[in-house]
């Protein structure tokens, strides 16, 4: 591969950064199709249980307030946790959106793809074990199959329209 045939990774953040937090919003409204709720997001939902002390809590909020926490000693107020928990989404998408674009940087061949493939990493990876294992997510078992399947289409989408916007910008 030649040096035309790569761009600059801090040019592939940048771009995965845009193009993960338009693929969260193309995420939102996968959810809002397969919902059939229109503007219920389900980062706002409890998902069951969690295993921790925050049951019934979703795991976008009790990320926040665990951050909040940290910051500030304190967690967010109740009225600002939905908030919150849009923000703590959309942060996690556009992070994981500029990971993604470094890598594409390095390979701007990588399309849809290679970015679904991502997607489900991400579902598998995050939701399925990490927040499981941090005990801010409800145990699989407490999970509805449907809804973890639901899970994976919504991030197989996510991972789509990065890797497919990504490719796009870095042409």
């Amino acid at each position: 591969m030649s040096k035309k045939d790569t761009h600059n990774p801090l040019k592939g953040a940048l771009y995965g950064f845009i193009t993960g937090g338009v693929s969260g919003a193309i995420m939102d409204g996968y959810w809002a199709l397969v919902k059939k709720l229109p503007g219920a997001r389900p980062e706002q939902k409890p998902k069951g249980k969690n295993d921790g002390q925050n049951e019934d809590q979703p795991s976008t909020q009790i990320i926040a307030d665990k951050v909040s926490e940290a910051l500030t000693g304190e967690e967010i107020p109740r009225k600002h946790k939905p908030l919150a928990g849009i923000g703590v989404h959309y942060g996690t998408s556009v992070a994981f959106g500029a990971l993604y674009g470094v890598v594409a940087a390095r390979r701007p061949k990588l399309g849809p793809i290679a970015g679904a493939i991502y997607g489900a990493a991400i579902w598998l990876f995050l939701d399925e074990i990490t927040l499981r294992v941090l005990k801010i997510g409800p145990k699989p078992e407490k999970v509805p199959t449907n809804e973890h399947i639901q899970a994976l289409g919504a991030h197989l989408v996510y991972g789509s329209a990065t890797g497919a916007l990504t490719r796009i910008m870095l042409r």
